[in-house]
């Protein structure tokens, strides 16, 4: 489905990145990995695609050293059809007891660091024909659950983003979508405090964590030609839930 287009995914060593990244492959993509820290599971895994894969290691929230990279691996390439905005960091606290420095570290990774690779890639992205951009939030941006202030408003404020570059870059050929999974089956999950990861899990009609191939079943999907006309939108991966 994806024969040769080439894709960025952030977070791409992580439990959805995996995935994506996977699933990319199979449908014949070419992929550049970014991510933070590469361990030689991944880079042992990279070595059998090298040919299809490239890594870059940078901060995302270092904006001189992601300048930096992005310019150095394109120097190359002439075009960008898809970016997958999937790396993210999770937080939980309530609102009295959420300081204003966690406000903006998680801002910052999950707004902010996103806004700007977007910035720094769609001269790349303006010469594919059918370029795609995916963001991944979260379910917690309608849910309002105790003690997600940091986390989702940061993902919902990626979200009203996503509507916007929808509409703006719909002038270059550019459709912007974002996916919001309930409960994903990852170690950010396992980490959660059990009773509000049960709670949380307990929400959806069935009564079940989303798998991660489910998430990357849907992001392939939106990359693909089979979704041309699906732009702007924001598509709640939780099984059926009510708020």
């Amino acid at each position: 489905m994806l024969k040769g287009q080439t894709a960025l995914i952030t977070g791409a060593n992580g439990g959805i990145g995996k995935s994506i990244l996977d699933l990319f492959l199979k449908n014949n993509a070419n992929v550049i990995c970014l991510i933070r820290k590469s361990d030689n599971k991944f880079k042992n895994y990279v070595k059998k695609f090298s040919k299809r894969i490239q890594i870059i290691e940078a901060d995302l929230t270092n904006e001189s050293q992601l300048k930096e990279k992005i310019e150095k691996i394109f120097s190359t390439k002439n075009k960008l059809d898809l970016l997958i905005n999937n790396a993210g960091k999770a937080s939980g606290s309530t609102i009295e007891m959420t300081s204003q420095k966690n406000l903006k570290e998680i801002f910052d990774v999950n707004f902010f660091s996103q806004i700007r690779l977007t910035q720094l890639l769609l001269k790349y992205l303006k010469k594919s024909k059918r370029a795609s951009i995916i963001n991944i939030g979260s379910v917690v941006t309608k849910t309002a659950d105790k003690g997600t202030l940091s986390y989702g408003c940061s993902k919902t404020a990626l979200m009203h983003a996503t509507k916007i570059m929808a509409n703006e870059f719909s002038n270059y050929n550019i459709r912007v979508n974002g996916i919001c999974p309930s409960a994903t089956n990852t170690k950010m999950l396992k980490k959660m405090d059990p009773r509000s990861r049960n709670e949380l899990i307990s929400k959806s009609f069935m009564k079940r964590a989303c798998e991660p191939i489910e998430v990357a079943n849907l992001i392939l999907f939106l990359s693909s030609k089979n979704s041309q006309y699906i732009n702007g939108q924001i598509i709640y991966l939780d099984g059926g839930m009510e708020c």
